[in-house]
């Protein structure tokens, strides 16, 4: 079994090949960032020819689904269908911020429990964010997801480590929180943003634990946007002129 994994939903596009035993087979990432339209396909491609496997002896296609950038959510969903319909096989649909739960290297070395607290920037103080095992994923403002995580995960003693694009846009913020207590907390790396490793890893997790109930058809689908988009939210509240054609003079 072999499971392609796409991720678009960040700002570095990539693919994945997972065997059925775990292993990562493949993996190609783009070094421009927002460039998944013009790079995706092609990555795939190389990928493929690297790791010796035919187009033909995938399995499953797992694209991330969202939440993240509209556009990115489209290319990678749209590729996956596209791919899906031509092979002839199913997807798994992975949802981002969980996929966070399963990037590598996030175990700390302290016998103190750590958890995985992901958040993308949905900007003016929004996010979409999760804390493993104590907030489910969603949109809310950065306060809510702290707070929560005063209540929960540090009330009982957690470690916390931060994943997503989040960090950059509040970094300052997180840290004002954490003021006098930064030993419970840690910012990922460069291994912060979203990969298709990941997005691999979930899937297999899923397959393994529900097996094709966890698969859909390629019409079945879809984006997980969470949110409406900035001008959508606008056009509904009366914020932006409709064009009802061109001037007469």
């Amino acid at each position: 079994m072999y499971i392609l994994g796409i991720e678009t939903t960040g700002p570095y596009g990539s693919v994945a090949l997972l065997d059925g035993s775990g292993k990562t087979c493949g993996y190609e990432v783009s070094t421009n960032t927002m460039s998944h339209l013009q790079d995706l396909i092609p990555m795939v491609d190389s990928m493929l020819k690297k790791a010796g496997v035919k187009k033909e002896e995938i399995t499953y296609v797992a694209p991330s689904v969202g939440p993240g950038s509209f556009t990115g959510i489209r290319i990678g969903v749209s590729t996956a269908r596209a791919l899906a319909q031509v092979l002839g096989i199913r997807c798994i649909g992975v949802p981002t911020l969980e996929s966070f739960l399963y990037k590598e290297g996030q175990t700390s070395d302290s016998a103190q429990k750590e958890v995985v607290c992901a958040i993308l920037n949905a900007r003016r103080g929004q996010v979409y964010g999760m804390i493993e095992e104590y907030m489910e994923p969603g949109p809310y403002m950065l306060t809510e997801v702290l707070q929560r995580m005063e209540e929960t995960a540090l009330a009982e003693g957690c470690r916390v480590k931060f994943y997503g694009d989040g960090i950059n846009a509040y970094q300052t913020q997180i840290e004002e929180f954490f003021a006098g207590r930064e030993e419970l907390m840690t910012f990922a790396g460069d291994e912060r943003h979203q990969d298709a490793v990941s997005v691999c890893k979930w899937a297999l997790a899923q397959f393994e634990k529900l097996g094709g109930d966890c698969t859909v058809t390629y019409e079945q689908l879809l984006p997980e946007y969470m949110r409406k988009a900035e001008a959508e939210q606008k056009l509904e509240a009366g914020q932006l002129p409709i064009c009802k054609g061109p001037r007469q003079e």
